[in-house]
């Protein structure tokens, strides 16, 4: 369509000639945006409802969708109705929900990746369906193309599917965190700590296409460590697909008996991640063990995951488990004449898709 000036007519001003050429020329510049996608009642009226042409952005694309009608409605047979009429944002095609009858209905849920149009309140057998009974729900973005549709979080491993409608992801990885070092058991004279398991590594990455169907691996968090280990358990590595790969967190340092006073340190950062287009990095370390007296003993907490810190560090106790996806567990530590303990498990990877339309 042409376009025409917006001229702002002013009614509270003097006539000085027809206000037509102007109001119309207003009113085509503001039924581009006004009239898209717009529900109304078909002429003569029936059990369908007419939605207006519209435009979507569609991964930098112009798409001119024309005017359609929806499906023919069975109306409800015993109690009142709510349907709702939505619109793909991807193709422009409008689908019918149908609600529930009920003596007091309720409209029923907007599908994944679709934005609602309108809702419908229908009577038991009525014939036709009119402006009265609509309820135009439409929203600024509903012909805007590149919102969120919807996010997937993956816990464990499995395989992603994409939501109908997404044209691009935002995928978050991390891999599991490393645990904690165990204490060995010590003597009247000595004391123990361990280092804390560093956290597994985080990725983002951004993709528009190569993500149909993609295999999805959580990397479990470093199990438990025994005193005897040398160090804590490694975390495995998480992934979406051969796309990115986070690997895990790497195990705290045995705190072994000593007398004080001794440092342990805590584990290193573990290797980065790859894929992350928009950020890739390495987990953050574990926190170092100390014993400064025989009966003042304190064990490194495990690295901090971007979900929240690692697991706390015993004071004279087991190390706490790593929590938050991704983190490292905390050291073991032991005073005098006690018996060596477990560090804490590293907490369990995650992979979160953000689909866009």
């Amino acid at each position: 369509m042409t376009v025409n000036t917006f001229g702002r007519l002013d009614f509270n001003q003097p006539n000085t000639g027809s206000p037509v050429p102007t109001l119309n020329g207003d009113l085509s510049v503001l039924a581009r945006k006004a009239a898209a996608f717009a529900p109304h009642e078909m002429i003569p009226p029936s059990l369908s409802v007419a939605v207006d042409a519209g435009a979507l952005f569609v991964s930098g694309t112009v798409i001119e969708v024309p005017a359609q009608a929806s499906a023919a409605i069975v109306p409800p047979t015993s109690n009142a109705r709510i349907d709702r009429i939505t619109l793909n944002p991807t193709t422009g095609a409008i689908g019918v929900v149908t609600g529930v009858e009920a003596v007091n209905p309720v409209a029923p849920v907007i599908p994944s990746g679709q934005t609602p149009v309108a809702q419908i309140r229908l009577a038991p057998g009525v014939s036709a369906i009119t402006n009265a009974m609509l309820k135009d729900e439409r929203v600024p973005s509903a012909g805007g193309g590149g919102g969120l549709l919807n996010v997937q979080t993956f816990t464990s491993s499995g395989t992603y599917t994409p939501t109908a409608g997404t044209t691009s992801v935002v995928v978050e990885v991390i891999g599991g965190g490393g645990a904690g070092g165990g204490c060995a058991g010590t003597s009247s004279s000595q004391g123990s700590a361990a280092g804390g398991g560093s956290s597994g590594a985080y990725a983002r990455a951004r993709f528009t296409g190569g993500f149909a169907s993609v295999a999805v691996t959580v990397g479990a968090g470093g199990a438990a460590t025994s005193a005897a280990s040398s160090r804590g358990n490694a975390g495995g590595a998480s992934s979406f697909g051969s796309l990115v790969t986070a690997p895990g967190g790497l195990g705290g340092y045995v705190g072994w008996a000593a007398t004080p006073p001794m440092l342990v340190g805590g584990a290193e950062p573990g290797s980065p991640s790859t894929g992350g287009n928009m950020f890739n990095s390495a987990g953050n370390p574990g926190f170092p063990g100390f014993v400064l007296l025989a009966t003042a003993v304190l064990a490194g907490n495990g690295g901090g995951s971007p979900f929240s810190g690692g697991g706390v560090g015993g004071g004279n106790g087991y190390g706490w488990n790593g929590t938050a996806p991704g983190a490292g567990g905390g050291g073991a530590s032991s005073i005098s004449n006690a018996g060596g303990r477990n560090g804490g498990a590293g907490g369990n990877g995650i992979v979160i898709i953000y689909e866009y339309a």
